[in-house]
This record gives C-alpha cells, sequence and structure tokens, in this order.
C-alpha cells in the first residue's frame, strides 16, 4: 500500500476570523452523517449541465462501460444530514462545521493520469484571481489548461447557495506527491492522490483533511474531467466558471463546436477564414501547442462487474461514516464489457547479460505495452476518439527457464533475506535498507509509466525461505517506487525449482494494475549472480505465459530462447563430452613414521568438468585409525538425521560426539566466489558389506537456503592381508548432485580427519600413494552409464623409520607328551616393544625334533570356502589372538589349513574383532628336519602380542621326532617395516622337561 504525501494549505488568519464571524450557535443540532441513499451519496455519469453529454461519449449515446475506454467526466456527490435553520437565515439549512476529512476511493483499475496536463504553480494557485467580468469568488488564478475538474460546495456560510469553483493540477511542494486544488472563497484546499496497491490491484483515490469548520459544508461534490481538453468543458473554465462572458453564448456542446467552427479569425492575422479560432474560455486549439491532448481518465480493463465507489467522511468530533456506489443506467448495475484479448497488447522478452557457458549469469525480464490508446486518444478538436481501449496490463507472469539453466550456488555465501516485516516497512519514501535489506537485493526493477515522468525503480529482494506467503523454499519480493509520486508496488513472485532438474519456474501472480509502458526486472550478473548458465552451447527454450487484468482465465503462451555460444572465459564452447580430469590432495599433516597426525582427502574439480558423482581411494599401507574408544553413531540417529534441516543438525547433532571423528567442508559454485558449508565426519558401523564405515554429516545451509542435511556413507573395507584401507565407492553413497531443486555445483571436497590419536602413520617409509578414484556424471546425470572415472594417485611417504627401534620377544611353549611319537601342541607368543617399527616378516623353523604331523592332516580349508567363510571345522587346527592398541576388542579366530600352490598346504590364522578380519597366512616347509613356517605379508599394525596356538593330541599338527627335552632351540628370522633385522633362538618351552630335569638332579644328589 502507498500514500500520497498531503498536503492542506493554510488559509489565513483573516479569512477564517471572517467565516468565523458566521458561526451562529444552535442548541439543537443534527447527528453526523450523510443522508440515505443515493441521496447521500452518488457518482453520476451524466454531464450536469448537458444531459446529451455522457459517461465516455462526448455526445449522444447511454453511460460507458467499455473496459478500458475514456469516460467523459465522474462526478460524485456527497450530501450530509441537515441540519436546523439558521435563526439569522429563515430557510437556510444550517450546517455546523462538522464535516473534516473525505476520502474518495475511484474504482480499482481506473487510471488518473495526471502527467497528460500542465502543472499550476504554487505561486499561481496561491494569487486570487482576477475576472474582468466582475467579482470572483475563486482564490486562485491558475491557468486554465491546468484545470481537471470542479470542486462544488454548498455551504450555510453563504447562505445556502451552491457555487463550483476549478479543480487543477498542482505542482507537488516540499517533496509531497502530485495533488488536486481548489480555493472555494478564497481559501485553498488541497486533495492528496493516493495510490493503494494491494495484490497489484491498482485503486487511486482522493483523500482532504481538516477541511475549514468555517465552510459550514452540507453538500460536496467532486467532478473529474475524463478529457480537459473538450471544449464542451468551456464554460466550466477559470473566468467563465460562474462569472462568465454573457456574450460568449454558450450552448450545448455541437453548439459550441459550431460556434468555434464558424467564428472567424481575428483580422490581418493572415489565417483562412476556416481556421479553428477558440471562445473566451477554450484552452484553444490544442493540436497547435506542445500538450498533445490526452485522456486525463481511463475505465479499468477488468470485467468483473459495476465500479465500486466508496466513500469515507469523518467528522471533527470522531464519528467516521462509510458508503459505496455503483456504476448504473435506469435498469441498474451496469457491468464493465469488452474484456478481450484482443485490448492485451504486450509483448515480454527474456534475454541473459551473458553468452558463455558455466557461468554466473544475469538475467533481464521485460514487459512491454502498447499504451498508445492509454494517451494518444483525442482526435481534432480535442474530442474522444469513440470505442478505444486501453490496454489491460499483464496480471500474471509465468516464467520457465530453460532445462540447464539453474540456481547459482555461489549467491548464497554473504547473502541477506527480507522478512515479511521488513517489506511492510517498504514505503515510498522509505530510504535504502531501511526496509528489505540491501544485502538481500539480487537485481533492480524498472517501471516506465506514463502517469510520471519519471519512472518507479527498486530492486529484486530474496524473500526469507519459508517464511514468506508461499512458505515456500525459494521466493522474490519485487518492490518499485516513485517517491516523488507517493508509489510504492510491492509483489511477491515464487520460484519453483524442478526438485529432479533444477528447472526454474517464476511465477508472479499479481503484476502492478498500475498502466506502464516498459517493465524491467534485471537479474544482476557477476559471481553471485542468482543464475548460473548450461554447461553447454547452444539455444535453449524457455517457456513465458501472461495472464491479463481484463480475464485473467486467459493465458497467452510464448516460446523464447536463451543462446549461449561460448566457453568459459570467452574461449571456445565446451566439446560435446565435457572433459573430466579432477585432482585430488592426500596426505597427514605430520609424516613421521608410527606417529598419530591428522588426515586430509581433498578431491576438487574446475566449472568446465563434469560434475562428480562418486570418490573411493585406496590408502597406503600402514596409515591406519585407532578405533577403540569410538563408538559408532548409532543406526538409528542415522535415520534421523536425514529428515532435519541444517539449522537442527547444526544446534543439535544427531550422532554423539564421542563418534566425531573430524569435519568436512565443502565448496559449491561458478567461477572463484564460491560458498562453502561446514559439516562432521563420524565412525558408523557396517555398511553395505564393509565391516566399518564413515559417515558425512553435511550441513547444506548455502547462505540462507536450508536444504536440509547431506548424508553420504562411505563403506570403509580392510584387507585383510594388509591391513590396507580403502574407501569404497561401490559400497558409499553417491555424491548428490541436487537437493530440493538446487544444483550443487561441488567444486571442492575438504574431508579432515583430525580427531586426536586417531590417524597413525606407517611404520614403513618406502614410496606409497594415495590412489583416488574420482567419477565424473557423463552427459546424463541421473544415467550412471554413462560415467567417467579417472584415476588421481597422490604420493605418500613417512618419513624418518631408522629411529623406530625393533626388538619384539618371540616365547614357543610345547604341552603335551615329551617322548618320540608323541604330539604336543604349541603355543606361539610375540610381543613388540612400545613404540617399535611394526613387524613386516617373520619365519620360525623349530628344531628338528618337531615333524610336520602329515596322518592328521585330515581336511584342508579350500580357497573358495576360506573366502566365503565356510571352512569345514575338521580344518581347524588352532587358534589366534591379537591384542593391538588400535582397537578395543582382540582380533582372534581358528587357525586353518588352507590349500595353497605351494607343496603343503599354508597355516592361516583367520582372526578378527568389531567386524575387522585379518588374515595371517604362514607357508609350511622344512628346513633341516625341522618344520618350518614363514609369513612373509603382515600389515603395518601395531601389535601388543600375538598368539598362535596349534593343537596337541588327535589333532595335532606336530609330532615328536626325539625326546623334547634333548631338542636344541628354534630360530626366529624376523624383519621390521622399516627394514630392520632380528635374529632369536628362542628355546621350546615344555614343563615336563622341567619337572624331568628336577627329578634326575634330585636323584643325582641322592647317589651321592
Amino acid at each position: 500500500m502507498s500514500t500520497f504525501p498531503l498536503r492542506l494549505a493554510v488559509p489565513l488568519a483573516s479569512v477564517l476570523c471572517a467565516f468565523a464571524m458566521l458561526f451562529l450557535a444552535s442548541s439543537a443540532q443534527a447527528d453526523f452523517g450523510l443522508l440515505p441513499g443515493d441521496e447521500g451519496f452518488n457518482v453520476t455519469a451524466t454531464e450536469p449541465d448537458d444531459p446529451a453529454i455522457v459517461l465516455g461519449g462526448e455526445a449522444g449515446g447511454g453511460p460507458d462501460n467499455l473496459a478500458g475506454s475514456h469516460p467523459y467526466a465522474l462526478r460524485a456527490q456527497i450530501n450530509l444530514q441537515p441540519g436546523p435553520e439558521s435563526p439569522g437565515e429563515p430557510g437556510v439549512p444550517y450546517s455546523d462545521g462538522d464535516l473534516r476529512n473525505v476520502r474518495l476511493d475511484l474504482p480499482p483499475g481506473l487510471v488518473e493520469n495526471p502527467s497528460v496536463v500542465p502543472s499550476c504553480l504554487a505561486t499561481r494557485f496561491d494569487t486570487p484571481r482576477q475576472s474582468p467580468f466582475g467579482p470572483t469568488f475563486s482564490g486562485e488564478s491558475c491557468p486554465d489548461n491546468t484545470q481537471i475538474g470542479l470542486l462544488t460546495l454548498r455551504s450555510s456560510a453563504h447562505g445556502g447557495e451552491t457555487r463550483s469553483f476549478g479543480l487543477f493540477n498542482l505542482i507537488p511542494q516540499g517533496g509531497s506527491g502530485p495533488l488536486i486544488g481548489a480555493s472555494p472563497y478564497g481559501i485553498p484546499l488541497t486533495f492528496a492522490r493516493r495510490v493503494d496497491n494491494t495484490e497489484g490491484v491498482y485503486r487511486p483515490a482522493l483523500l482532504v483533511r481538516d477541511l475549514p469548520q468555517a465552510f459550514n459544508i452540507s453538500g460536496l461534490g467532486i467532478e473529474l474531467w475524463g478529457n480537459p481538453w473538450s471544449v464542451g468543458h468551456d464554460p466550466q473554465r477559470g473566468n467563465c466558471l460562474n462569472e462568465a462572458d454573457p456574450a460568449d453564448g454558450f450552448g450545448t456542446l455541437a453548439e459550441l463546436e459550431d460556434e468555434n467552427r464558424q467564428r472567424p479569425p481575428p483580422k490581418n492575422s493572415g489565417l483562412p477564414e476556416s481556421t479553428f479560432v477558440p471562445g473566451t474560455c477554450s484552452i484553444g486549439d490544442p493540436f497547435l501547442g506542445a500538450n498533445v491532448p490526452r485522456a486525463y481518465l481511463t475505465l479499468p480493463s477488468v470485467c468483473n462487474g459495476p465500479l465500486t465507489y466508496a466513500l469515507t467522511v469523518s467528522s471533527w468530533q470522531g464519528t467516521t461514516v462509510t458508503r459505496t456506489s455503483q456504476s448504473h443506467d435506469e435498469n441498474g448495475p451496469l457491468p464493465l464489457e469488452g474484456c478481450s484479448l484482443k485490448s492485451f497488447r504486450t509483448t515480454a522478452t527474456v534475454q541473459p547479460l551473458t553468452d558463455r557457458t558455466t557461468t554466473s549469469a544475469g538475467l533481464n525480464f521485460d514487459l512491454d505495452v502498447d499504451q498508445a490508446a492509454l494517451t494518444d486518444n483525442v482526435t481534432e478538436r480535442g474530442r474522444l476518439r469513440p470505442g478505444v481501449q486501453a490496454p489491460s496490463q499483464v496480471k500474471q507472469a509465468v516464467v520457465t527457464l530453460p532445462e540447464g539453466v539453474m540456481i547459482n550456488p555461489s549467491v548464497g555465501a554473504g547473502l541477506g533475506v527480507c522478512t515479511p516485516a521488513q517489506l511492510e516497512a517498504e514505503t515510498a519514501t522509505s530510504a535504502p535498507g531501511a526496509g528489505c535489506p540491501n544485502a538481500s537485493k539480487l537485481g533492480e526493477v524498472t517501471v516506465n509509466t506514463p502517469l510520471f515522468a519519471a519512472p518507479l525503480t527498486g530492486g529484486l529482494f530474496l524473500a526469507e525461505p519459508y517464511n514468506n506467503p508461499f512458505n515456500s523454499l525459494l521466493a522474490l519480493y519485487l518492490v518499485a517506487k516513485l517517491p516523488e509520486g507517493g508509489v510504492v508496488i510491492k509483489v511477491p513472485g515464487q520460484v519453483s525449482p524442478d526438485p529432479a532438474s533444477g528447472r526454474l519456474t517464476a511465477t508472479f501472480a499479481d503484476l502492478p494494475q498500475l498502466p506502464y509502458t516498459h517493465f524491467r526486472a534485471h537479474f544482476r550478473e557477476g559471481q553471485r549472480s542468482l543464475l548460473g548458465s548450461p554447461a553447454g552451447c547452444g539455444d535453449y527454450q524457455g517457456g513465458l505465459d501472461l495472464s491479463p487484468w481484463l480475464d485473467p482465465g486467459q493465458t497467452v503462451h510464448d516460446n523464447f530462447f536463451l543462446t549461449f555460444k561460448a566457453g568459459i572465459g570467452g574461449g571456445p564452447c565446451p566439446a560435446a563430452y565435457p572433459p573430466f580430469a579432477p585432482t585430488a590432495r592426500a596426505g597427514n599433516f605430520g609424516r613421521s613414521a608410527g606417529a598419530y597426525s591428522p588426515f586430509l582427502l581433498q578431491p576438487s574439480r574446475t566449472d568446465v568438468e563434469q560434475e562428480l558423482t562418486a570418490y573411493s581411494a585406496k590408502l597406503p599401507p600402514g596409515l591406519l585409525a585407532k578405533i577403540a574408544g569410538v563408538p559408532f553413531c548409532p543406526e538409528a540417529a542415522i535415520a534421523a538425521t536425514a529428515g532435519r534441516s541444517a539449522e537442527e543438525e547444526e544446534r543439535n547433532p544427531s550422532c554423539p560426539a564421542a563418534s566425531r571423528i573430524g569435519r568436512t567442508i565443502v565448496d559449491y559454485g561458478l567461477g572463484s566466489a564460491l560458498t562453502s558449508a561446514e559439516g562432521g565426519l563420524y565412525l558408523a558401523g557396517p555398511y553395505h558389506g564393509a565391516p566399518l564405515s564413515i559417515l558425512a554429516v553435511d550441513s547444506a545451509k548455502v547462505g540462507p537456503f536450508d536444504l536440509g542435511v547431506v548424508l553420504v556413507r562411505s563403506a570403509i573395507k580392510i584387507d585383510p592381508l594388509t591391513s590396507q584401507v580403502t574407501i569404497d565407492s561401490a559400497g558409499s553413497d553417491p555424491i548428490p548432485h541436487i537437493l530440493k531443486g538446487i544444483p550443487l555445483r561441488l567444486r571442492n571436497i575438504h574431508i579432515y580427519v583430525d580427531r586426536p590419536e586417531f590417524t597413525l602413520n606407517p611404520t614403513s617409509c618406502e614410496r606409497f600413494s594415495v590412489d583416488s578414484i574420482l567419477v565424473g556424471s557423463g552427459l546424463r546425470f541421473s544415467d550412471p552409464s554413462d560415467d567417467v572415472a579417472a584415476a588421481v594417485p597422490t604420493p605418500f611417504q613417512a618419513s624418518d623409520c631408522t629411529s623406530l627401534g625393533f626388538k619384539p620377544q618371540v616365547r614357543l611353549q610345547l604341552k603335551g607328551g615329551t617322548r618320540r611319537g608323541k604330539y604336543p601342541s604349541l603355543k606361539a607368543t610375540v610381543t613388540p616393544r612400545h613404540g617399535d617399527a611394526n613387524i613386516g616378516k617373520v619365519s620360525v623353523a623349530l628344531p628338528p625334533s618337531e615333524f610336520l604331523a602329515q596322518e592328521h592332516i585330515q581336511t584342508i580349508c579350500t580357497q573358495a570356502q576360506f573366502q566365503a567363510k565356510r571352512c569345514p571345522p575338521s580344518s581347524v587346527y588352532g587358534s589366534a589372538r591379537a591384542i593391538t592398541p588400535l582397537m578395543d576388542e582382540p582380533l582372534e579366530g581358528p587357525v586353518y589349513l588352507r590349500s595353497s600352490s605351494h607343496t603343503l598346504p599354508d597355516l592361516v590364522a583367520d582372526i578378527s574383532g568389531r567386524g575387522i578380519r585379518i588374515e595371517v597366512t604362514g607357508r609350511i616347509d622344512s628346513v633341516k628336519g625341522g618344520m618350518r613356517a614363514t609369513y612373509d605379508v603382515l600389515p603395518d599394525a601395531p601389535v601388543t602380542k600375538f598368539s598362535l596356538t596349534l593343537l596337541g593330541g588327535k589333532r595335532g599338527l606336530l609330532v615328536n621326532s626325539d625326546d623334547v627335552c634333548k631338542s636344541g632351540r628354534a630360530t626366529a628370522r624376523m624383519a621390521g617395516q622399516n627394514n630392520s633385522g632380528l635374529v632369536l633362538h628362542p628355546p621350546l618351552i615344555n614343563p615336563k622337561c622341567s619337572k624331568k630335569s628336577a627329578k634326575h638332579s634330585k636323584k643325582k644328589r641322592g647317589g651321592r
């Protein structure tokens, strides 16, 4: 809603005193109010002095009800309840001066065009009129061509007489809006022009406040001329109004025209006798001057019933009375007719402000309206063209942008929003930022209207998501204003992105009904522009649907094309198949071997490349994580996270803090100005067959857009032989491309695994790499069949390995019979020293007293059975257990004989814990008559203690070839991951041997 500021000229004190002398006290006064029915308030269509001159027709015919046509005149009559007779003047109704404020609301859509009439200067308006025909009651000396109607007063202060005074178009004073003024009896009155704009409905109004009580008004008439240039108004202009020249001989309109046509030009003027010569109060031939005649009033272009006028009057005592009146003829209400698309002459254009692909893009949306029928509508002699209809404005515009033109995520950084309260604070005179914040501005709006010399200007502002008239994620506020005209237009528009493709549809349902010749909505260009261009060159088709105010049910559809013909930076168009050469960074912040250090992964791509859909990586051997003390994020919490808003997740994360292992920062957008969003990284349980998973919970809050929470759960596989960690894309969630219709245009993913003492470096200083594999979207994002994979290795090498020691201990213990032919059990225990390099290779050779008991080898697990975890129970020949600081629980499991390519089957310890499975494979052979087990590949993982137990007895794999107590020592050859070597000769410890030795010693002492 907007208001034209009010100006009420203050009368001279002497004039007020003179009127005050006329006040007569009365003890019996009537209640303030209007006479009942049409007698109290009505708007007529008939020119009062000539019944043949009617609304819309200059002569003859009935009332005009053609939508968009130009009426001859509108006359509103207001009659108050009469008071008692004046004691001093019997028969004259007394008015006590109660009338204070009058507001006349004209029909919605009716156009009052002050720009078509010259304006009267304040100095002329405040100067009393001097009439050559005698005394005048007008208090102004405005030129006749500035008059646009009549003000008629019935005042008991003048004996109950009814007198009319000129209404003039005034130049605004002191920054106020355009005014209408009259100066009855020398007291200047000004009516403010007010324009209400509610949901696009343009409704003009006239408002006068604080009417002097000295007038004692009992009746008030307001007449506006549809065509102020008409010679039919000559008797009512200037000095001819009430003080006419008797010799002028005013008659009907036809008589006036005939008289003017026949009046000869002045002598010696050099003009032909047929030249138009105006009468005494004519403004002359309008086509000879600089001011081309145009219609001052235009009827609405909407056929939704009779024209409705509203009146509100209030008294000095505070009483308010309202009344409405409708246009009608003798048969009743008269609705407007003639609404059709023939009077809808609007053209629209949509033009991008760049021809480059994959770039932040500005956009211009223009509506042009042929307003010739609104302005160029007067024929010779100043008469209106019959049957001319002004065009209807666009009520609703639905713009569907081409697929590929989508929201630019870069717009989010630093972007503000406009709340409903801030929009309400936007007025015609409010300063920039006093309503909608400047940070919420996305573009500019310009409205050129024939009603004002200057255009309405304003902006396009981002509405607060989910707190706007549509309760939607995306909405815009269109605000345009003209401070000197007191006009402000506020129109909300809904922007609906397709959830699958991101294609945008913008709907502005209530564009201004205010007549305009040109409307432009400019979406700014630059890095922070709202839109982004498609990835490929070519012509992209969009659609436009326009519905007029005259009949919103009728829609005109048209297609438009946006052309993009250059690549990023103005280079050549990208190839039909986008390139894909992404990069990746990876590594620990500290490289010291065997030390804990935060770890970074950062896959990236450029604007010209395909978008990322998946990521996998194989980490170097020995780059491990300490999951001891880290609980999994519960599955229920993960499920609950998916439905939360980003704000909720940021305020109260779903996963417990104890399961957090790091953080993420994701960069979105086009060009160099990217928007970033942070998230958390959590340890989670088994996923898609993998024993562990890492859950990235990213806040999808891009500036003011809360798109919810992005969950990307990556399956973590552990190589059973090397414990090497792999992020498996096949078992992981895809990287999202679009959320709620907003394309992410993901550029960089920063993954920081920075939990203290979590990521552990290898103890090997060999040159390794972090082998990343990034998958691009191909031509069709939703179709994985054309995806492209790119391998991106990143060098990785730990340092300072030689500083690590290497002195593990080995203990071998036999249980069972010690004599030849017995089948003892064997327990081998390895205890590394804390802080040393991890064991990389082990070979343990038993003394010749221990052979492989091949007669006990009954069942061997096949490779297929082992991989399927279906080894027969009879293939189990022992057990193994490993304790590691990386886990809360030990890894333990059976020891199998498994088929191999060697002469003998392999001895394999299949140990697991917390879902992680490790395979410790030993190759069995014989050396110097004794059994040997060689472990060529061991995980570069810290172990506090490792034990392997082989069964004895009937299932025993070892058989004594001699008395064990007399056997020699075993030989253990070991190599560290840092290439350190160690040879140990542990004895075969058997408790029975100790007892034998003790018994033998006792006998020997007794014999002495």
